[in-house]
């Protein structure tokens, strides 16, 4: 195997590491509906969320409750992922990008 190869499939196995429901920080390789689809919510703080991702790039305040926005890429290739909390724990979580999946959340994917 190439140095090449192995450098290729260390930096696709390190962006997918935090991605899912045991990595609260999503990637740039992140799949935006399995990532909604199994991310826990209710159950993350937002001293855990802060704790496993890093400050956020914004905290905004979305329709009176606390949001942490987190920004991932540049340009036209920007997805943001936002962080809406309730009583302390996330309890959902919006996508944004270009594409088709542009407004998705974490409660309509897991149809609550």
């Amino acid at each position: 195997m190439s140095r090449f190869t192995v450098m290729v499939a260390l930096i696709i196995l390190s962006a997918c590491a935090g991605a899912g429901a045991g990595g609260l920080k999503p990637s740039i390789a992140t799949s935006p509906p399995g990532y909604l689809e199994s991310f826990p919510l209710g159950s993350v703080t937002e001293t855990e969320m802060i704790s496993k991702s890093g400050p956020p790039d914004r905290t905004i305040d979305f329709g009176g409750k606390k949001a942490f926005g987190y920004q991932l890429g540049e340009g036209l290739g920007v997805r943001t992922f936002t962080y809406i909390f309730e009583d302390g724990v996330i309890a959902d979580v919006l996508y944004n990008d270009n594409g088709p999946y542009n407004g998705s959340t974490a409660k309509k994917a897991q149809n609550k």
